[in-house]
This record gives C-alpha cells, structure tokens and sequence, in this order.
C-alpha cells in the first residue's frame, strides 16, 4: 500500500465518522468545529479514532489546534500505532 492509499483511507474514515456522528460534513476539507462539533463530539471521534488507530491516536490537542478533517487524519496517522499496518483491528 502506497502512504497515498494509506492517506485517502484514513481521511475517508475521518468524514465518515464525523458523518456518523451526525456533522454535515461532505470532504476532507471540512472543519469539524465549523461543521458543529462541540467537546462532547470531539471525545466521541477521539474514542473512536483510538478503537480503530490504536491508543493516544488523535490526542485532543491536535484535534484543537487543527481541526480540518484532513488535518484530523494527519495526527492520526502521524499518532497511531495501527495507521500504519491499515487501521481496523
């Protein structure tokens, strides 16, 4: 798998989640804040991220300081131990 491939998937992932958590996000582009997202929404993606990514894989940090989707996906695939290996345990 190519870090593209890698990348797209987990950017994919992150809009879907927030999707599912009720956001009306559409792409990557998307900021979760302006989207609606509040700090109860953020731990929600926080725990999922780290179901799926592994632990301490989108530290809330990151998400506060950067908060587009694509930005999102770059801290978790920057933190998370499974990002590498292609997510999903």
């Amino acid at each position: 798998m190519r870090a593209s491939d890698n990348q797209d998937e987990i950017e994919d992932w992150v809009v879907e989640i927030c999707k599912g958590l009720g956001l009306p996000v559409t792409d990557a582009d998307s900021d979760f804040f302006e989207a609606g997202g509040t700090s109860l929404t953020a731990m929600r993606l926080i725990g999922k991220a780290e179901e799926t990514y592994g632990e301490d894989a989108l530290p809330p940090d990151d998400l506060y300081a950067e908060s587009s989707l694509r930005d999102i996906a770059a801290a978790i695939r920057r933190n998370g131990s499974l990002a590498s290996a292609g997510g999903e345990r």
